[in-house]
């Protein structure tokens, strides 16, 4: 039985222009399979890691993003004095936020959206992952920003030292923060009053944040149920923050991976046709050797066996080049547009190694299907038939 699989493991090195083809085709389709998942964990990734397990978040009922909510400042005033809200220094840790998009110049061309959120002075206190890097934090009332370095990368001439228009006014970037590497790194903070009053948004807000005095969980929960009978609160809901973040990360990454399984799909279709090809071309160069080995007392069982093999291993040698040339692509910061938000978010591919053995998975499975017609044309070949001269 180890006669046939070693010829068949050897011709995949005879035969190397038909067998390099084949690789290539596989490698290819592994690549774009690897940078369209890696795509979708990096965002994912980032977008998750946005959410604070302590915090809630109130919106208006309906709504799945901060853009799409509006609460008004009476019942945010509301939320803020629950008793579920923790308190600091005598001091509720509940913030109003709102958010603005506007486009922007990217580098190397073309126009993103950003968003730009008006923060509360206590905004630090509770966004507790954020954390200053260079230069200072914006001055309450004054016409100063800080900005995310995610966005920092992404902008062009936008930075720190560097002047903004919004609005009616113009904004200096003072200081350049991070936020763990979450979605807020891709976010310019200013004042909150100022915000609203620029684009007159006074009593209007985008969303309540606050830090639960227990359990976010059991405090989003009591809210929603305080919701149902207090008519105060009848147009807003709660969420965790974690929960809130998540659903934005589950839509992106889910349209990648389904528009990644498509094309992936439609180039599985060349590869599995050329690994094919090439197949039933080694089976027709070789009609004499397999003639010979049946007559040696081969089984049929064990020539296809032995093709099978040597579709697979074109098949692995396919995976390990697609693998590796996508691993490079671990790290690379790029972006793209949130379509929860409709803004711009800075993230990082992320090659894992589930990724790269679903990869692995795949080629194999092309290689398999490539494979086993021509591995049964050999198997079902008549002794005189093969070993009859041309």
């Amino acid at each position: 039985m180890a006669i046939p699989y070693l010829y068949s493991l050897r011709s995949v090195a005879v035969r190397k222009g038909a067998s390099a083809m084949a690789v290539g085709g596989i490698a290819l389709v592994v690549v774009v399979f690897v940078t369209l998942l890696s795509l979708a964990a990096g965002f994912r990734r980032v977008v998750e890691a946005s959410g604070s397990p302590h915090n809630v978040i109130v919106l208006r009922k309906g709504a799945d993003a901060e853009l799409q909510s509006q609460v008004t400042r009476q019942t945010a005033r509301v939320v803020a004095e629950l008793p579920l809200v923790a308190e600091q220094d005598g001091r509720q840790l509940a913030i109003f936020e709102s958010v603005v998009i506007l486009a922007r110049a990217k580098r190397g061309g073309g126009e993103t959206n950003i968003t730009i959120r008006g923060a509360a002075p206590l905004a630090r206190d509770v966004h507790a992952e954020v954390r200053l890097t260079q230069g200072r934090w914006y001055t309450p009332g004054s016409n100063e920003a800080v900005l995310g370095i995610g966005l920092a990368r992404r902008l062009e001439d936008v930075g720190l030292g560097r002047t903004l228009s919004v609005g009616h006014n113009t904004w200096h970037i003072v200081g350049l923060f991070e936020a763990g590497g979450s979605a807020l790194e891709s976010e310019l903070w200013m004042d909150g009053d100022l915000l609203q009053t620029t684009f007159h948004r006074d009593g209007i807000f985008q969303s309540v944040l606050f830090r639960a005095a227990g359990d976010a969980r059991e405090a989003a929960d009591r809210l929603n149920a305080l919701a149902e009978t207090d008519l105060r609160l009848r147009w807003v809901q709660a969420m965790t923050e974690q929960e809130y973040y998540q659903k934005q990360a589950k839509l992106m990454a889910d349209v990648i991976t389904i528009l990644g399984g498509i094309l992936t799909a439609i180039m599985s279709v060349g590869a599995i046709a050329g690994a094919m090809n090439t197949m039933y071309a080694a089976v027709s160069q070789r009609k004499r050797e397999i003639g010979c080995l049946l007559a040696m007392g081969f089984t049929p069982e064990a020539v296809w066996l032995a093709f099978m093999a040597e579709s697979l291993t074109l098949a692995a040698l396919g995976a390990a080049l697609g693998c590796g040339a996508s691993w490079w692509l671990d790290g690379m910061k790029t972006g793209m547009t949130n379509w929860a938000t409709f803004s711009e978010t800075a993230f990082e591919f992320t090659v894992t190694p589930q990724i790269l053995a679903t990869a692995t998975i795949v080629s194999l499975a092309m290689g398999f299907v490539g494979g086993v017609l021509p591995a049964f044309r050999a198997a079902r070949m008549q002794v005189v038939e093969a070993l009859r001269r041309a």
